[in-house]
C-alpha cells in the first residue's frame, strides 16, 4: 500500500471557494490508469491532474488530466493549480521566490509553463496549442435549442467556429445569464457536431476592464457546466483578435512590454464561482504565433490516499 498526496486548489482566483476547483495528485508515480480514474471520479471535480515524471528527454514533468468520467487531453485550471502547489511545497526546484520556468508534457503535445512565486502570491502562466478555428457556417436549430437559445440571440456578424469545443457569440450579457441547456439533449448534439463542449461567449462584460464574458458546457466529459476553463479562454483570446477587433467591436486589452496582447476572460459568475483568466496572445506576420493563459490559485485542503 503506497501513500498519495492530494490536494484540492481553487484556479483562477486568490479567494477560496470561487474560480474553478481542482485535485492535484503531487507524485501520481504507480497510479495505474484505472486507479486516476477512480480517485478522479471520487474526488468529483472538472478535473483532477496527476503529476508524473516526465518520459521525454526535453521535459521537466509530465501531467494527465482526468474528469469524473474519462482522461482528458488538455485542462488549463488544473494546470495552474498543480504548478501553484508544487510551488507551495517547494517542490520541482521552486524553494526559492522567483521565476520558474518548465517544459510540460501533456497528451497536447510539450508545453511553456512560468511560475511568479514571491512571499504573498504565486502566479502561473501555461502555454496552450495554437487553435485551427474552423467556421461553421451552419448551426443546426437542434443545437441551439439544446442550449436553450434561439438563432437571433446569435451575434450575426461574427462566426460561430469550431476547434477542441465550438464556440458561439451571442447578442449580450443576459443570453448567458439564461442559460438552462437541455443536458441529454446537449451530449447528443455535440458528438453529432463532432466536439468536445460548447462555449458560448459574449462582448459585453461585468467589467470594464475585462475582455469577454463566457459559459462552457461539457456533459460528455461528465461536467454540466464548468466554472472557469483555461482551455477555452486561450481560442478565446485567438477569436478576440482574429475575428472580433476586426470587425469593429471595441474589445479592452493590454499591451505587454514583450509585445503580447492581454485579454480577460470573465467566467463562473452564474454559478457563483467568479474566476478570472489573463489570456495573452502573442500574433506574428500573418497568424497567431503562441497563446498562454494566466492566474493564481488558492489550496482549499490537502490530504493523504492510501491505495
Amino acid at each position: 500500500m503506497k501513500t498519495y498526496r492530494i490536494k484540492v486548489v481553487d484556479a483562477f482566483t486568490g479567494v477560496k471557494f470561487a474560480g474553478n476547483p481542482a485535485g492535484v495528485v503531487l507524485d501520481a508515480a504507480g497510479l495505474t490508469d484505472a486507479q486516476m480514474q477512480l480517485i478522479a471520479r471520487e474526488l468529483n471535480h472538472p478535473e483532477t491532474a496527476f503529476i508524473l515524471p516526465a518520459t521525454q528527454k526535453d521535459a521537466n514533468l509530465r501531467i494527465r488530466w482526468f474528469s469524473p468520467k474519462n482522461e482528458v487531453p488538455l485542462c488549463g485550471h488544473a494546470t495552474i493549480a498543480s504548478f501553484h502547489a508544487l510551488a507551495e511545497e517547494s517542490l520541482e526546484g521552486m524553494s526559492t521566490n522567483g521565476q520558474h520556468y518548465f517544459r510540460l508534457q501533456t497528451k497536447s503535445g510539450i508545453l511553456d509553463v512560468r511560475v511568479e512565486k514571491n512571499f504573498y502570491k504565486t502566479t502561473v502562466e501555461f502555454e496552450l496549442p495554437a487553435p485551427r478555428f474552423k467556421i461553421k457556417n451552419k448551426i443546426p436549430v437542434s443545437f441551439l435549442h439544446a442550449l436553450g437559445i434561439s438563432p437571433k440571440e446569435l451575434l450575426k456578424d461574427l462566426p460561430v467556429v469550431t476547434d477542441l469545443y465550438v464556440y458561439l457569440p451571442v447578442t449580450r450579457l443576459a443570453v448567458l445569464k439564461k442559460l438552462a441547456p437541455d443536458f441529454p439533449a446537449l451530449k447528443t448534439e455535440l458528438k453529432k457536431m463532432k466536439v468536445n463542449a460548447v462555449c458560448l461567449f459574449s462582448l459585453q462584460t461585468k467589467e470594464k476592464s475585462s475582455s469577454v464574458h463566457s459559459r462552457f458546457f461539457a456533459p460528455n466529459y461528465g461536467i454540466d457546466e464548468d466554472p472557469v476553463t483555461g482551455s477555452a479562454n486561450g481560442p478565446l483570446g485567438c477569436y478576440l483578435k482574429k475575428f472580433a477587433l476586426p470587425a469593429g467591436y471595441p474589445v479592452e486589452y493590454r499591451e505587454l512590454s514583450d509585445g503580447r496582447m492581454e485579454f480577460l476572460g470573465e467566467q463562473g459568475d452564474e454559478i457563483s464561482r467568479m474566476g478570472r483568466v489573463k489570456i495573452r496572445v502573442r500574433c506574428g506576420m500573418k497568424d497567431i504565433e503562441n497563446v498562454s493563459v494566466g492566474g493564481e490559485a488558492v489550496t482549499i485542503f490537502d490530504a493523504e490516499l492510501k491505495i
